[in-house]
């Protein structure tokens, strides 16, 4: 079982560099939510795979899914401004 602590550790590492990442604006907005998103993703697989209590697997599915909800607005967002731009006005 010890590596399953490695798991989480490089996970958590990854969610942290993530969380670093915002803090210092690096990269565009769309590429932090889908690193954060499927670091998310790998911790809740993870969880379910190594049989964690019910409530650490809702915690990083409610994660997963506030970040989903961010990726979907960030990319109407975008879309959104893209139709703006691209369209003559008249």
């Amino acid at each position: 079982m010890p590596w399953n602590n490695v798991v989480d550790v490089l996970l958590f590492a990854a969610l942290s560099q993530g969380a670093l990442w915002w803090a210092l604006d690096l990269g565009t907005h769309k590429g932090r939510l889908v690193f954060l998103t499927c670091v998310a993703g790998a911790l809740n697989v993870s969880a379910v795979l190594q049989t964690k209590p019910w409530h650490v697997i809702a915690i990083y599915g409610v994660l997963m899914g506030i970040l989903l909800s961010a990726l979907r607005s960030e990319s109407v967002r975008q879309k959104t401004a893209q139709s703006t731009t691209t369209t003559p006005r008249t």
